[in-house]
């Protein structure tokens, strides 16, 4: 269910977690309410995308929702002549993505999407940098490891991988700490105690959390031997792992 909430925000609360029909068309709003600096953290990644974004070569966008950080891409005063391929597995998304990308696409950098899940025996091109947003979260480990060693291999040496992903804490104390802070946060932008819990619900039988530990052991068993954390706020991680 869609529900209006104060100051004409939305809310999306449904029994489990999918990235249906429904999420996809109002997820550029429900993302920004449920994850802390969420708009920083996308301009982060752009900003470290510019040392990777070279003459033809390609960049890969995994769960690449409505294109927001592809547009953002796209808006770089830079003169490389690069393009990008965005990939996710929900229609919808990837409809409003060529809509949204249409609109902003001013240089004329060949944008190209692909509905397709990531986890399967997905062929890559050769690329110089792949990123995702909150995507490896709903990856069991074999899945993320099965993904991020296909990143490694279809990498220029010297390409990097940017991600930004939610984690466990070292310890449970810290674990409450982090996560009742998290749920003020989300307090703050106007989502009820009842809307909290039943998206904390709805992920249960969705993700698959990791401690950073575990992170970036699978980052260095799938060939990645340069990492770097470049944001964290409460349970949120942001790093790159170059080749």
């Amino acid at each position: 269910m869609i529900r209006q909430i104060n100051n004409n925000k939305l809310s999306l609360i449904g029994k489990t977690w999918k990235f249906d029909d429904k999420v996809a068309k109002n997820f550029d709003v429900h993302v920004a309410q449920s994850i802390p600096h969420y708009n920083d953290l996308q301009n982060y990644l752009v900003q470290l995308s510019e040392w990777f974004l070279k003459d033809d070569e390609i960049i890969y966008d995994l769960g690449c929702s409505t294109g927001e950080t592809i547009k953002k891409i796209l808006k770089l005063k830079i003169s490389s002549s690069f393009s990008i391929i965005g990939i996710d597995n929900n229609k919808k998304m990837i409809t409003l993505a060529r809509k949204k990308i249409q609109r902003f696409n001013k240089r004329n950098i060949r944008v190209e999407f692909k509905i397709e899940d990531v986890t399967k025996n997905i062929k890559f091109k050769k690329s110089n940098l792949f990123y995702s947003i909150l995507l490896f979260p709903f990856f069991n480990y074999n899945q993320r490891l099965k993904v991020l060693k296909n990143i490694y291999s279809s990498l220029n040496i010297g390409g990097a991988l940017i991600s930004v992903e939610k984690v466990r804490s070292s310890s449970s104390h810290f674990e409450d700490i982090l996560n009742q802070l998290y749920f003020d946060f989300k307090l703050k932008k106007n989502l009820s105690e009842k809307e909290i819990l039943q998206k904390a619900k709805s992920l249960r039988s969705s993700m698959y959390i990791y401690d950073e530990k575990t992170l970036f052991k699978s980052l260095k068993d799938a060939g990645f031997k340069k990492t770097e954390v470049f944001f964290k706020c409460f349970n949120f991680i942001g790093y790159i792992a170059i080749k």
